[in-house]
């Protein structure tokens, strides 16, 4: 696989030469796609521009997404150039099999969210029967998974078997920092978001859950938690949010996790409150 490679095309700083990188490497990897542009306005000066692959079968299937912008003056190479090229890899190889999923690459995360936005507001929601949201996902050896309660909808059960997620050290827990799953709270769609973290932010993570969905605002204590997590270097600008830092067998974990997910056979239906 090319994610190292690809990884070092799309860790721009450039916010311009990123859509090319994207661009540039989809064409590479023979995997069409289609722009999905809003204009330039007051609250997005550049405009969004959303890489959405061309589905190969119009069956109606999960969609995985992951946005491809990074904040002014970062390279974005964990947040989140990683995750993108995990879903390259993986529409490849769901491709290559002629297994149905759909594809979306995000502008505009840091700005608000304005590409997921976009892309909810215009979706075809007969067509998508789950989003499978990656924010995060190449720096840690722990891979952590949250669906505010969707984990038990048959489409994103498989994803939340206790024996995968064993096998690739995942956990399923009550909290995630928000991102581009947020824009699609509202459609019915089952959602879920993931990202890779070491181990010892998991405890983190877990506390922080206690502290619910911060509604009523939260105390100090939550964000002096979040500044304390290990992942927080590689994002936004910190000092490990550089291709160097990126781990292949990280992605390589949520790559290999995914795949199994997806073609897993259908979860049964749910019986007596059991699975």
């Amino acid at each position: 696989m090319d994610m190292i490679t690809h990884l070092e095309t799309l860790a721009q700083k450039d916010p311009d030469q990123r859509r090319q990188a994207l661009a540039g490497v989809l064409e590479a990897e023979g995997l069409s796609y289609t722009l999905q542009e809003e204009e330039a306005s007051f609250k997005n000066p550049r405009g969004v521009a959303n890489y959405l692959l061309t589905p190969w079968q119009e069956t109606p299937c999960l969609l995985f997404c992951a946005h491809y912008d990074a904040v002014p003056g970062s390279f974005g190479a964990n947040d989140n150039a990683a995750s993108l090229c995990i879903l390259i890899a993986l529409a490849k190889e769901l491709k290559s099999r002629n297994l149905p999923a759909r594809f979306a690459f995000f502008d505009g995360e840091e700005n608000g969210n304005a590409g997921s936005r976009l892309y909810a507001a215009q979706m075809d929601k007969s067509a998508v029967t789950g989003i499978i949201n990656l924010d995060v996902c190449g720096f840690g050896d722990t891979i952590a998974i949250c669906g505010k309660g969707h984990e038990t909808k048959p489409v994103l059960r498989p994803f939340c078997d206790k024996a995968l997620l064993d096998k690739h050290n995942g956990q399923v827990l009550k909290y995630l920092p928000k991102s581009d799953e947020v824009s699609f709270a509202g459609s019915r769609i089952p959602t879920m978001s993931l990202c890779v973290v070491p181990r010892w932010d998991i405890q983190y993570l877990k506390a922080m859950a206690t502290y619910g969905d911060g509604f009523l605002g939260r105390p100090p204590e939550f964000d002096m938690m979040l500044e304390q997590m290990e992942v927080i270097t590689t994002m936004h600008g910190g000092y490990r949010d550089n291709p160097q830092y990126v781990e292949e067998d990280a992605m390589m974990q949520v790559y290999g996790y995914l795949l199994e997910g997806v073609t897993a056979p259908p979860a049964a239906k749910k019986r007596f409150g059991l699975f």
